[in-house]
């Protein structure tokens, strides 16, 4: 746990010396979600979950979404940019995996963009209005959502440990995870099939939350999803880093 707090740490620090990362992130995910409320994103939640306040819901489903595009891109980020200082080494030497050290890592991020949830709430609050409660079941399903989306992150930075550069890859995973996992509304039908992601679960269960409908089942289901996604990532990875050894990628990045 110090190691990883340890990782947390200095990954926080990092973040905030280069401040530039942290204000494009905050600018391009606001100006997102205004686009979105301009064009009035979303009406379809007002029939489906029977509430007026649909863009309460559209916002709950960007913020789970914004949490599942930092799960996934903080591996294989943190990775390529240890594989370019030349210390990964180190943490190849380290007690721990390299699938559970980088967990401080995704707390920084999760952290970090915390603090960007946040402040883009809190425009939408004063240019649209726009106010949700936070209760502890929508806590618990971000959570447990970020770990299922971690497993996913891990295949794709084992992608980039045998593949190396992939970062196109990783774009096009965040828009397709943006819309077809009814963060934005989609399809019933595409709904259904992306209901084995975690982000679509964890959107379900925070908006049946947010309107009082009973969890039950959903939130098993967020549970056994994410759960097979972080154990697939983590066996995904380590056959990716078995293979790059042979291949001797770690030592000719």
């Amino acid at each position: 746990m110090r190691i990883i707090w340890y990782e947390c740490k200095m990954d926080v620090l990092r973040t905030f010396r280069y401040k530039m990362g942290l204000v494009s992130d905050l600018v391009i995910y606001t100006l997102l979600l205004c686009f979105f409320f301009w064009s009035n994103t979303g009406q379809s939640f007002q029939e489906l979950y029977g509430v007026e306040n649909y863009q309460a819901l559209l916002l709950l489903g960007y913020v789970a979404w914004t949490f599942s595009v930092t799960a996934i891109s903080t591996i294989a980020s943190q990775l390529l940019a240890e594989l370019q200082r030349g210390t990964l080494f180190f943490k190849l030497h380290s007690r721990l995996p390299l699938q559970i050290l980088y967990l401080g890592d995704l707390l920084s991020s999760v952290l970090v963009q915390t603090i960007v949830v946040i402040i883009y709430s809190v425009v939408t609050y004063f240019f649209f209005g726009v106010r949700y409660t936070v209760t502890l079941p929508i806590v618990a399903a971000f959570l447990i959502s970020i770990l299922g989306m971690y497993g996913i992150g891990l295949m794709i930075a084992g992608l980039s440990l045998y593949y190396k550069r992939i970062g196109a890859i990783v774009l096009l995973v965040q828009l397709f995870l943006l819309f077809v996992t009814d963060t934005i509304p989609t399809s019933p039908v595409i709904t259904e099939v992306s209901s084995v992601l975690p982000l679509t679960m964890c959107n379900t269960v925070i908006r049946n939350s947010f309107v009082h409908k009973d969890l039950g089942m959903t939130f098993l289901l967020l549970c056994a999803v994410s759960l097979l996604w972080f154990v697939a990532g983590y066996v995904v990875f380590d056959c990716f880093m078995k293979q790059a050894k042979k291949k001797g990628n770690l030592l000719l990045y």
